[in-house]
């Protein structure tokens, strides 16, 4: 008889090393979804009012435990398998994302002095609550930096703000996103682009914090595309759309100097962007991309627009004596649009011109924008002899809404371990 216990306890043994090997692990992460105050998830009522929409849907949309943090199974790659769920579920942009782990969100949350759970605003257009916790969640996801976080949550405070209209921006068919511009020194100590490339690829502070407030609008808020969000085609910038304004390059005052900050203030300014134009040549090619039916919208809404200069026309003018302001009255006073090519617009043939275009039906044309300082002009791209411009046309009301960013106690220790510019 004792001759076989060896045996057996060795069998027994293998198998229990086998069985170990084979059962699943688990990962801890944190549901990214919005919670309304009245404690339901968005994703459940996205699925109760849109159910009989014949759309796509995630295939797991909704299908997942009502929890804070959730355990989840892994028998192989817990990375893979995390992104495949999320992705089921709707909650990524259909990028890989990084998953929010217990460790990852406290590491991110070392980017505030703020408690997880204060609310920083409600996120339309099915409200739910925008916690510091969700925010810092969702931004783990995005792949940002715990220094990024109060940019982020400066940018949710904005978008949040009723004036932006969320509920507009997030059910439109038009395909406006938020454009998010940053200014003062945490654009050189978090080495934010502010020349070549700066609408991307490239930087990782550009590409993360843009891509954070998408999926903080898609999961907090709800924005889901075709089940809540109309925009027919979308655009890149629906991805990501942030960047710096180019202050060494700039010889105008900064955007947050001419509204009444100091240039030592960090600020963060959210406008509506509804496409991105490209536009090579001096300020006349930039006029006459304004004066054409790509500023529909803003003529139809009264909005704001924002133009990017290139530094080496900016200077140019600078030289020359002329100021932002004079650059602004001359794309006001040259970017118009032919009344006769505005009336055969699909827009105004369906719904007329509003009541602020008729002071201007005896000049035969119709400016971008009510008035010149309805144009934001910002210096920024890189510093070569190439006048490349960009114009965003906006979607909406007027709107502009700048704010400080305000950085946390350990903020120092926080910027001492960013890479690149930062660092030096």
């Amino acid at each position: 008889m004792k001759r076989w216990i060896a045996p057996a306890l060795l069998i027994l043994t293998l198998f229990a090393v086998t069985a170990c090997a084979a059962s699943p692990d688990t990962i801890e992460v944190y549901n990214p979804a919005g919670i309304r105050e009245d404690d339901v998830y968005v994703d459940k009522l996205i699925m109760k009012t849109m159910g009989d929409v014949k759309r796509y849907k995630p295939p797991l949309a909704g299908q997942f435990p009502e929890v804070r943090i959730e355990k989840i199974p892994v028998s192989r790659d817990a990375y893979d398998e995390v992104n495949e769920l999320f992705y089921k579920r709707g909650w990524t942009d259909g990028l890989p994302i990084v998953p929010p782990t217990r460790e990852r969100v406290k590491e991110m949350l070392k980017g505030t002095d703020l408690p997880p759970d204060q609310v920083i605003g409600i996120v339309e257009t099915l409200r739910g609550q925008a916690t510091v916790e969700k925010i810092a969640v969702n931004a783990v996801m995005a792949g940002c930096r715990p220094e990024y976080l109060p940019i982020i949550l400066t940018v949710v405070e904005a978008i949040t703000d009723p004036a932006f209209d969320m509920i507009g921006v997030q059910t439109t068919d038009e395909s406006v996103a938020p454009l998010v511009i940053i200014n003062g020194p945490i654009a050189k100590q978090l080495s934010i682009n502010s020349s070549f490339g700066l609408l991307g690829p490239g930087r990782q502070a550009n590409a993360s914090i843009g891509r954070a407030i998408r999926l903080i609008m898609n999961n907090i808020g709800g924005g889901w595309p075709g089940l809540i969000s109309q925009a027919a085609t979308g655009h890149p910038g629906r991805y990501t759309l942030c960047f710096a304004e180019n202050e060494d390059e700039n010889p105008w005052e900064p955007l947050h100097v001419e509204l009444g900050y100091r240039k030592d203030t960090n600020t963060v300014t959210v406008m509506r962007a509804e496409s991105i134009v490209n536009v090579t040549g001096g300020l006349e090619e930039l006029a006459s991309v304004m004066g054409s039916l790509s500023s529909a919208f803003s003529v139809r809404r009264g909005g704001k627009v924002a133009v990017i200069v290139a530094p080496y026309v900016a200077q140019d003018l600078a030289a020359k004596g002329w100021t932002k302001e004079d650059v602004k009255r001359y794309l006001y006073e040259n970017g118009r649009i032919p009344i006769s090519q505005l009336e055969k617009s699909w827009g105004f043939a369906k719904s007329g011109a509003p009541e602020w275009v008729g002071e201007f039906e005896k000049e035969g044309a119709i400016p971008a924008v009510r008035s010149p300082e309805d144009i934001t002009v910002l210096v920024a791209g890189g510093d070569l002899s190439i006048p490349q411009h960009v114009y965003f046309p906006t979607w909406g009301s007027p709107l502009r809404i700048t704010k400080e960013i305000k950085l946390p106690a350990r903020w120092q220790e926080l910027v001492s371990k960013t890479t690149g510019e930062s660092s030096k």
